[in-house]
């Protein structure tokens, strides 16, 4: 069975590889910095590095999210002219995030339950100082930083609970089974795992990003490939657009990802930066008995 490390680093390389280096790996990087930095879950500091990442290096975001950075940068224009933009000009108030992101739920219709906070918080899985009692809130928290839908959240606490599970090395079965029982879900969650395992074709009248929908897609998919090779052979990045992240990281997570698959990209510094950064979480649960990830 793999170890903590293989599984660590095999999420972090399943992601990037599946999704090819999508914003969702920038995010879940700046993530990962902010959890292994402070040793906490600290919204404000985690947005602030998500906005300044974005706002210097420019790469595509979901809508959501870029509603909420374009707001909050007009409070950042109006300070610069007095200094510098830095990442601590995006520093905000917990208060004025919330805000924020009702008002971008508002401008959205109410519509803000997409798979964005799904694709980029599993590093909160890694993290050994959450407690598994506390993932799934604190996976609701993060998500709520852009997404205010609840529906957002919950996908995300799912998806990291799945991921936990199976990090503690319990099977694909028992890892859904324990994440689905997780307090108060929305009929529309509780709904994916009852059509696990049942119906492939997910509800046409939802939007493809929907997080529910992008869930059960990715479940299916990991679930109805045999072995890891398979499942990368049969990936359709059209049909699978939305779903990629996460497939990614179920994929890592239930068999880790073995060297000879990525073997041409090694020397890729995005890859490197990423390893390093799984091998600093998987230290975290047992540096004395576990060897590193590479």
């Amino acid at each position: 069975m793999a170890s903590i490390h293989a599984r660590c680093d095999g999420m972090f390389i399943g992601h990037a590889l599946v999704s090819n280096f999508d914003d969702s790996c920038h995010m879940a990087s700046q993530l990962s910095e902010s959890l292994l930095e402070l040793k906490r879950f600290d919204g404000p500091n985690i947005m602030s590095r998500y906005l300044y990442s974005y706002h210097t290096k420019k790469y595509d975001l979901g809508e959501t999210t870029k509603i909420v950075y374009e707001s909050l940068k007009n409070r950042v224009q109006n300070e610069s002219k007095r200094s510098p933009v830095s990442r601590e000009s995006f520093l905000f108030d917990q208060s004025i995030i919330d805000e924020t992101a009702r008002l971008t739920d508002s401008t959205l219709g109410n519509k803000t339950a997409g798979c964005g906070p799904s694709s980029r918080s599993f590093p909160l899985a890694l993290c050994h100082w959450i407690d598994d009692d506390d993932l799934f809130d604190i996976s609701k928290k993060e998500a709520n930083l852009t997404h205010h839908n609840r529906l957002a959240g919950e996908v995300a606490g799912i998806v990291n609970l799945i991921c936990r599970s199976l990090l503690r090395k319990k099977t694909w079965e028992e890892a859904i089974q324990l994440a689905f029982l997780a307090p108060s879900l929305h009929d529309d969650v509780s709904a994916v795992c009852l059509r696990y395992g049942r119906s492939m074709n997910p509800n046409v009248n939802m939007h493809p990003a929907y997080a529910p929908r992008v869930l059960l897609e990715a479940l299916q998919y990991v679930a109805n490939s045999n072995n890891l090779t398979e499942a990368l052979r049969n990936l359709n990045v059209k049909q699978n657009f939305y779903a990629l992240p996460i497939i990614g990281v179920f994929l890592g997570a239930r068999w880790d990802i073995p060297l000879e698959i990525f073997e041409d990209k090694l020397n890729d510094p995005r890859l490197k930066t990423i390893r390093d950064i799984a091998n600093k979480f998987s230290r975290e649960w047992n540096p004395e008995n576990e060897s590193a990830c590479y």
